[in-house]
């Protein structure tokens, strides 16, 4: 094996915002960091199990504990884990690293011993499980690709989170995925860490019921919720705050809105964003400003946080939409155009799509309103992909990045980025139901015969005949 020493690093602190001290909260006679350490000890594949914490004052408590454990420890920033991580893997000699929060006393040993051969077999940089309970899995990294996104990562939030700026660039990184079904333990929607009291009531309830946790088995804890919903109920309404492990809610889609002097349409838009479902922390905001000279920049703004503003001036809609696309925080984009909207729902039915078939992209049907008359007609894209526009589809970010985004050289980007995903033979599904409405507008491009031409000529010199293209 290229890899060696495996060594676990568990943060851990006491200022935690919404239930202070937690890692040291007893669950019957012992806390929760203790569970979790003897837990961890059970994993095959762990040289060292090492905490890494914090030189505030209050920490100390952690470490006087962890001496009478025999569980080394190392001290580092609270605010920049990243370097914390780093700085322990140092010190613990560590090859690969295997991160765990100290809030998840019921880390699964086997699962994180699975998902360490699965890293090494596959000589991944980042190895992570989707789909299971919250709180049950870890993540695998190399040391070396720690300090690689050292060098590189350094926004607050992905100094504080160690791991996300992996999963936020995938096309940088070889990431290995473990899927929950396939392991057995696919249950998303069950939340089995402790960030809030209604969490900590709940593990006491099955240190009650089901006896010591350092030797519960997850299939036990599956097994006693579905019979006792009334317990399960208990923490069923908490809300995760920002992502602290690989399954965490995190935002997954990026809305990439693009808008030039659009005062008048703009917050039908963003609006329709913000009233999607589920709760709107899973979609990101972008809102590209091509240089506003009308009211619009004031009305973003006072979205205040609400989305991420972004100005520039002279990019015109294709370089803007490259632009979002680089900056874009989230595994998924799509964009929207400052005068169309979503319907309710609509991303949620993209999400899930796109999750639950593991393709590259979906597309889906249409409202298209003519400006001129008032007339509304759905456009279905069930035989012909190439009736798609950019507000129905959803793509995996790294597909986009992948492809080198869109050809700022073309008059007709968005045909070109179809005509590969389709010659590619990309996976993708259609969900056939009008979840937007486009808004076509008499001083459009596609208005102008003469670009028309000149665009599907480029399209016809690249590819040759081309069936299925719109006769504008």
């Amino acid at each position: 094996m290229k890899h060696n020493k495996v060594v676990a690093i568990i943060q851990a602190r006491m200022t935690s915002t919404r239930l202070p001290g937690k890692v040291l909260k007893r669950i019957g006679d012992k806390s929760i960091l203790e569970i979790l350490v003897n837990r961890l000890k059970r994993a095959k594949r762990i040289s060292l199990i090492l905490v890494a914490t914090t030189k505030r004052k209050e920490d100390d408590k952690i470490v006087e504990l962890l001496k009478k454990l025999g569980v080394e420890w190392y001290r580092g920033s609270e605010d920049d884990v990243l370097k914390r991580y780093i700085d322990a893997s140092k010190v613990a000699g560590a090859d690969v690293v295997v991160r765990v929060t100290a809030d998840n006393p019921l880390t699964d040993p086997e699962l994180m011993d699975e998902l360490i051969e699965a890293h090494l077999e596959s000589e991944a940089d980042y190895t992570h499980c989707v789909r299971t309970p919250l709180g049950i899995s870890a993540e695998v990294v190399n040391r070396d690709i720690l300090e690689r996104i050292d060098s590189i990562a350094k926004d607050a939030e992905y100094r504080e989170h160690v791991t996300l700026y992996i999963r936020e660039h995938p096309e940088l990184f070889k990431i290995h995925v473990a899927k929950a079904e396939e392991l057995g333990l696919n249950y998303p929607d069950l939340r089995l860490t402790v960030d809030t009291k209604e969490d900590l009531e709940l593990m006491r309830k099955l240190q009650e019921n089901l006896g010591d946790l350092e030797k519960l088995e997850i299939r036990e804890v599956v097994e006693f919720l579905d019979k006792h919903p009334e317990i399960r109920r208990i923490n069923a309404q908490v809300e995760q705050k920002l992502p602290n492990s690989a399954d965490s809610p995190r935002s997954k889609v990026s809305v990439i809105i693009r808008t030039h002097n659009s005062a008048k349409f703009v917050r039908n838009a963003v609006d329709s964003v913000l009233s999607q479902t589920p709760a709107k922390k899973f979609y990101e905001i972008l809102v590209i400003d091509d240089g506003s000279t009308d009211a619009t920049k004031k009305l973003l703004k006072s979205y205040g946080d609400k989305i991420r503003l972004m100005e520039k001036q002279g990019l015109g809609p294709i370089k803007a939409a490259n632009l979002g696309i680089e900056h874009s925080r989230c595994e998924y984009v799509i964009f929207l155009d400052s005068d169309d909207a979503f319907e309710p729902n609509a991303l949620e039915q993209m999400l899930n799509a796109i999750q639950n078939s593991d393709a590259d992209f979906v597309h889906c049907d249409y409202y298209e309103k003519n400006m001129e008359n008032g007339e509304v007609k759905t456009i279905s894209l069930k035989d012909n992909i190439f009736n798609s526009v950019a507000g129905g589809i959803l793509f995996k970010k790294s597909l986009l990045k992948k492809l080198g985004g869109y050809d700022e050289g073309l008059v007709f980007p968005e045909y070109d980025l179809l005509i590969k995903l389709t010659r590619k033979k990309c996976r993708y599904e259609h969900v056939a139901m009008p979840l937007f409405t486009y808004v076509r507008h008499k001083g459009s491009l596609t208005s102008d015969k003469e670009i028309v031409k000149k665009g599907f000529k480029q399209l016809f010199d690249r590819y040759g005949e081309i069936k299925g293209l719109r006769d504008y």
